[in-house]
């Protein structure tokens, strides 16, 4: 999350979007009254039984936002006033192709042998390991989708640039993809079966709903894709 009371916009920062690599840009052009909310470990945070992270997600009134705060813990934060008048952006991704990209995060450092789909099926493995992303409460509230602009990861960089020019922000962006964790990776559809495809697709119904995604073949059955 950035808030920039200079620009007058909030950066509403979801997951496996290429959020590192556009904090960085817009980091990059803020001014000293700008707020990004800090991950770093606080001296207190040796004594607390529970990670300074978790208590900035569930106690942000007293903790302080998240990186990743939602839009309904910002608004309460920030102030209903400079939230409702800052202009609000986020950046969405297919479901189904971030979920492949999340799972490829979170076993990158395992010795476990990767397979997608045996571990998507396992209840074991989704109940023990971080699997269901919630992107939709950072930029919406309910069922109402507060940000005013929400950004295509698949488009990213033209959406950047429009979005850019439009705030009146300094330079051109750069952006860049800060994490690659396999950077070779087939076309997300080929990591599925008909079970884990709709597994995902229950599980994001909202934004696929909201936004229009779909589950799509590769065109070039050997296409790579970026995580």
């Amino acid at each position: 999350m950035i808030i920039s009371h200079t620009y007058k916009f909030i950066y509403l920062r979801t997951e496996k979007t290429a959020s590192s690599s556009l904090t960085d840009a817009l980091t990059a052009v803020m001014a000293d009254a700008d707020e990004r909310p800090s991950m770093n470990r606080p001296k207190w945070a040796k004594y607390s039984p529970i990670h300074h992270g978790a208590l900035k997600r569930q106690l942000p009134d007293l903790f302080g936002l998240h990186t990743h705060a939602t839009a309904a813990q910002a608004r309460r934060v920030i102030g209903a006033k400079t939230f409702d008048s800052y202009l609000k952006f986020a950046v969405e991704r297919n479901p189904w192709d971030r979920q492949v990209s999340l799972y490829h995060h979170r076993s990158h450092t395992t010795k476990r042998t990767p397979d997608f789909d045996r571990d998507m099926r396992s209840v074991w493995y989704r109940n023990t390991e971080y699997t269901r992303l919630n992107n939709w409460s950072i930029y919406a509230i309910g069922r109402e989708v507060v940000a005013d602009v929400v950004l295509r990861y698949e488009t990213l960089d033209a959406d950047i640039a429009a979005l850019w020019s439009r705030l009146g922000l300094p330079g051109a962006p750069a952006l860049g993809r800060a994490r690659s964790y396999v950077p070779d990776r087939q076309h997300y559809a080929t990591y599925y079966s008909d079970t884990t495809r709709d597994l995902v697709g229950r599980w994001y119904s909202r934004e696929i709903d909201a936004l229009g995604y779909r589950f799509e073949q590769p065109e070039n059955p050997t296409a790579a894709a970026v995580n």
